[in-house]
């Protein structure tokens, strides 16, 4: 199979331009022409160029980023509503679009178009990018008619939940590069400084002040075994990322997070938003209770809340309520709980969602200012005491030295 570059005339007039795989150009051509286009040039693209635009080499190893697909479905909803076809739509923000890496997404899920698949299908395609709970929506606002509108609905959810993380990392930036700094500050300290105070006091012959001989000491044993330490820090990275990606001891580690003070109040908080936004969503945009729980499970990112919402879902198919299990895991507010009950009572549980999604982002926002506020001057005063206590044993050592020499 090669794949094919080809210009065209639709059946409105417009010009089509895309790219199509088949085993020979005449294959193309009479695509093209069941599809209802006039083709108008179609040539063969190179070996590296179909790679990557059929999106199974080097490109999506590395998707657009999410504000970049978020970008992309609002204004996808905007140009859909104006009332642009969506080939034609997606033709636009390929050409609009600055990133490669989108230009060739958005040429995947186009080429998928003309070839006859619905949005969602070409959406689906693309797993690193488009989230199964994103390809749903699409899908049940396909059948019901009200893509734009729920393009649109995806989109406000979307930068909601982007601002939140955004704020939450600008909060978290700057006591990381505290951290950071007094590691390089103490690491050239131990390396560099020490061992120079270390002959001055050595060549004393004096007795050493215990303070400055655990100061030397710790000097000396990164000075021989610094290369095993990196070795071994890169080895650490390298298996919690691997076993962090496999689940091996995620749920303790996401639980004992949880029990965090400060720490975990705000990762409770964020579980409870991202649970009530997405549940939300999917009710709005007509999913079923039972299929929307399975795809917050899928998505929600925590093995514990994932576990009790498979809990939820076999409550659901046994005729239950889906909040028992919520409710016994105590891993949400008994507001949330006690709302979301009202809401399945009374038959208004996306409203119900919408609210306490809203709500506890609120919460959440304080949460993250005062427990930054707190973590930043703490974080100052252990950096500045122990870089203090070594600076103080070394020269303590240097004074008690010269006192010794008088």
């Amino acid at each position: 199979m090669a794949r094919y570059s080809y210009t065209a005339i639709s059946r409105s007039g417009s010009q089509l331009a895309g790219e199509m795989e088949a085993a020979a150009r005449e294959n193309v051509i009479d695509a093209l022409v069941k599809l209802g286009h006039l083709p108008v040039e179609v040539h063969e693209r190179s070996q590296t160029s179909g790679t990557a635009a059929g999106g199974k080499g080097g490109l999506f190893s590395r998707p657009p980023s999410s504000k970049q697909i978020t970008l992309f479905t609002r204004e996808l909803g905007i140009l859909l509503a104006a009332g642009l076809p969506i080939d034609q739509s997606l033709a636009l923000l390929e050409q609009d679009s600055v990133s490669a890496k989108m230009r060739q997404l958005l040429g995947a899920i186009a080429a998928q178009i003309r070839d006859g698949k619905s949005l969602h299908e070409a959406l689906a395609s693309q797993p690193a990018a488009f989230p199964p709970v994103y390809v749903n929506m699409v899908r049940v606002a396909e059948t019901s008619g009200t893509l734009e509108a729920v393009l649109l609905r995806i989109a406000q959810s979307r930068e909601k939940t982007e601002k939140l993380a955004s704020k939450a990392l600008s909060q978290m930036l700057y006591p990381c590069l505290l951290i950071l700094m007094a590691i390089a500050a103490v690491t050239i300290m131990l390396t560099f400084v020490v061992p120079r105070f270390k002959d001055m006091i050595m060549q004393q012959g004096n007795e050493v002040p215990e303070q400055a001989r655990l100061v030397i000491g710790a000097s000396d044993w990164l000075i021989a075994n610094g290369q095993f330490i990196l070795i071994a820090l890169a080895a650490f990275i390298r298996l919690i990322s691997v076993g962090w990606t496999r689940g091996w001891g995620r749920e303790a580690i996401e639980n004992a997070i949880l029990r965090l003070p400060l720490i975990g109040h705000v990762a409770r908080l964020n579980l409870t938003v991202r649970f009530c936004r997405v549940l939300g969503a999917l009710l709005e945009n007509g999913v079923e209770l039972h299929s929307a729980i399975k795809l917050v499970r899928d998505v929600i990112g925590n093995q514990l809340v994932g576990r009790v919402l498979d809990e939820s879902y076999d409550a659901l198919r046994k005729g239950r309520s889906f909040l028992e299990p919520l409710a016994n895991s105590k891993l949400f507010p008994a507001v949330v709980i006690s709302m979301l009950r009202v809401g399945e009572e009374t038959g208004n549980l996306t409203n119900a969602c919408s609210h306490m999604a809203d709500m506890f982002e609120d919460k959440m926002e304080t949460a993250i200012q005062r427990t930054f506020t707190i973590v930043e001057p703490a974080v100052i005063l252990l950096v500045s005491a122990f870089i203090g206590g070594i600076v103080v044993s070394i020269f303590g050592a240097i004074i008690s030295m010269n006192d010794l020499a008088m």
